[in-house]
């Protein structure tokens, strides 16, 4: 079978060759022509079906300018069909290109009245395709499904050269939709019918997406083989098409394929290529795809530290494409979509109306004159009320169908937040896990060595009095005792993590009240300076305090904010100690704490600053954006869980502040809490 299949690969290949050099002539024509044209309409027309049929256009290279010049001559002829197609290339380039969703749908939706004001059937239904092809980017199934059934409404007349291709269109949405939500038996019919198109419609991209469709669908039907042969006919496709989208799309759906089939390393160097992609453009859709791709590769190959990191990053895309501004511009550009053909239903139905009372009028006014017309017009306002009440009674049908429509739409945002919130969980609850396996690992691994211990004792006390080692004896004794005292050690510092996370997990339930900020810092201040010599006799350090006494009392939870004066005051004490232990001459261990009230622009106006100084050896700037986040700490292991500075940011940010830090390597750093008064 694979000999066949080469054989088939060569001859594919043979043909997309001769195909691809008839393309290029035909793109080299046009381009030929554009660059003589000096004729607006004419140019207009030229460069529409270069953007068509150029591959170099339809890759990454739509730029701006190109979109810009058939907008330009557009508005120069005023004319709404040159408009509509213009904004219908903008969106295009704004969803393909750039990713940018919320913008692109703003033009397909100028765009669509504008062409059904000249009733252009083929624009109408490429831009209800757009649209439906920007929800699916949004995962968004249900309208993605709609605007389909829009398009598929609005295709050009079967005797029109591009019935073929919006035909095609159609097909491939409605096969795709019934793939991804598993109606399989749907999912055959129109995948038979969409790869009969596809053969016929000229151009590679159609018969691409046929073969990535069918590889997919036999993979769900656990038609492996077969899967494969279509995912190696679209690879070998995919190397004639530049539109980096289609590649993507190649590689999100044949790695998992891959790794299901535990090919792992053609499935690394096709996630490669993917990640390549992705950071060569700045389009979110497919930065989204290609971390994906990442992070169940490291899932499959159980490296959490990777799966980890690349699932930040995977979040981090999502949420420039499902963040809540976007969502809201989407659902605002929907909802006036809708309104806009309720109202221009209403009109067309006003004018349908009145055309009939015109023609009715005209044929009653040539048998009767003045009597029956009074009587006539009479009737005629009692219609017209009727009407009137009818199409009243339709828009508040229509407005109480949008109330649902946006009520949906409030459902699927506190859906979205929850799914973020989930998301964050996930990636707390990897965390958690990552940092207590170390010490768990230890007191595993010292529980073991003692049974092994334990049973050596037990065989040398089986021996006789004579045979009997006391030295062995007391030495294994010994190394029992050690190993109890290790795994108490860990068992303890499994303890401070579990101790520390319950503190960062949980919400306060304290009140805020009036405060002597002053009192509250100076109190923090000695207890952590005290506690410190009280564990270390050997430890000082220089302590300075510069209160601003106009303060008076500010409303927080003194419990939470002393918490965090006291956390950054011992890690202050903590690091001019570890410098006082490298003997430099001449170095003192100073501490500082102040307050003020600020009302300068530079750092905020009627906010209240508490600054906690040291002279130790400062923050290296590699690790200064990482010093907040849970579990990040310098201490070596054993004397730190990383979980201070990220309560403390938490709990500063409840109460509607700032924490943050200013900080020289080799002199020192300088913690300042905001809050507002």
């Amino acid at each position: 079978m694979k000999k066949t299949f080469i054989i088939s690969t060569l001859l594919l290949a043979t043909m997309l060759a001769s195909s691809g050099f008839a393309q290029s002539n035909y793109t080299d024509s046009l381009k030929t022509s554009l660059a003589k044209a000096t004729d607006p309409v004419e140019r207009f027309n030229l460069l529409v079906k270069t953007l068509e049929n150029d591959d170099a256009y339809q890759g990454n290279k739509i730029d701006s300018s190109a979109c810009a010049e058939l907008f330009k001559i557009a508005q120069s002829q005023k004319s709404d069909a040159m408009l509509s197609t213009s904004y219908n290339w903008i969106g295009y380039y704004l969803w393909s290109i750039k990713g940018d969703n919320a913008a692109a749908l703003d033009y397909f939706f100028k765009a669509l009245p504008l062409a059904e004001k000249v009733n252009d059937k083929r624009r109408i239904s490429s831009l209800y395709f757009d649209i439906a092809g920007v929800y699916g980017s949004l995962r968004n199934r249900q309208e993605e499904l709609k605007y389909t059934l829009m398009g598929g409404k609005n295709l050009p007349d079967p005797s029109s050269p591009m019935y073929d291709y919006m035909l095609v269109q159609y097909q491939r949405n409605r096969a795709g939709i019934f793939l991804r939500i598993d109606q399989l038996d749907s999912a055959v019919y129109y995948g038979r019918v969409f790869t009969a198109t596809s053969e016929r419609v000229s151009g590679i991209n159609y018969r691409f997406q046929a073969a990535m469709f069918n590889a997919n669908l036999n993979w769900k039907l656990g038609k492996n083989d077969l899967a494969e042969e279509y995912f190696n006919k679209a690879n070998t496709l995919s190397d004639s098409i530049k539109i980096v989208a289609r590649k993507m799309n190649f590689y999100s759906r044949n790695v998992p394929f891959l790794l299901s089939n535990n090919l792992i390393q053609e499935a690394k160097i096709k996630t490669q290529k993917a990640w390549v992609i992705a950071q060569k453009n700045s389009n979110p859709n497919l930065k989204l795809q290609a971390a994906t791709l990442k992070r169940q590769l490291f899932d499959k190959l159980n490296q959490t530290d990777s799966a980890y990191y690349y699932l930040k990053a995977e979040n981090e895309a999502r949420d420039s494409i499902f963040n809540q501004s976007n969502q809201n511009i989407i659902q605002a550009l929907a909802f006036k979509e809708q309104m806009r053909s309720i109202e221009e239903e209403g009109k067309r139905a006003a004018y349908q109306t009145q055309l009939k009372q015109y023609a009715l009028l005209g044929g009653l006014g040539v048998f009767v004159i003045v009597a029956l017309l009074l009587y006539k017009n009479n009737l005629n306002r009692k219609k017209a009320n009727k009407l009137l009440q009818k199409q009243k009674d339709e828009v508040e049908t229509q407005k109480q169908k949008a109330e649902g429509a946006l009520a949906d739409l409030k459902s699927t945002q506190s859906q979205l937040i929850q799914s973020e919130k989930m998301a964050s969980l996930g990636e707390l609850t990897a965390g958690i896990a990552h940092e207590i396996q170390n010490p768990l690992n230890f007191v595993n691994n010292f529980s073991e060595v003692n049974t092994e211990l334990i049973k050596e004792i037990q065989d040398e006390r089986r021996k006789t009095q004579d045979q009997r080692d006391d030295k062995l004896e007391d030495g294994l004794l010994q190394d029992i005792i050690q190993n109890q005292e290790k795994i108490n050690h860990y068992g303890k510092r499994a303890s401070d993590i579990v101790k520390g996370m319950l503190q960062h997990s949980r919400s306060s339930s304290g009140i805020k009240e009036p405060t002597d900020i002053n009192a509250l810092a100076d109190e923090y201040f000695r207890l952590a300076y005290h506690g410190l010599r009280a564990k270390d006799k050997s430890f000082n350090a220089t302590m300075k305090t510069d209160f601003d006494e106009s303060i008076g009392s500010i409303n927080v939870v003194p419990q939470d904010i002393g918490r965090v004066i006291l956390n950054l005051i011992t890690n202050a004490f903590y690091v001019v100690n570890e410098r006082a232990k490298l003997n430099q001459p001449g170095y003192e261990p100073t501490v500082s704490i102040s307050t003020h009230r600020s009302l300068s622009s530079g750092e905020g106006r009627g906010e209240v600053l508490i600054k906690v100084k040291d002279n130790g050896n400062g923050i290296p700037k590699k690790i200064l954006d990482k010093i907040f986040q849970p579990f990040f700490t310098t201490k070596p292991t054993g004397q730190g869980t990383g979980l201070g500075l990220s309560l403390s940011y938490d709990i500063v940010k409840a109460h509607g502040g700032a924490l943050k830090v200013e900080t020289k390597e080799g002199e020192g750093s300088e913690f300042v809490i905001s809050i507002s008064t």
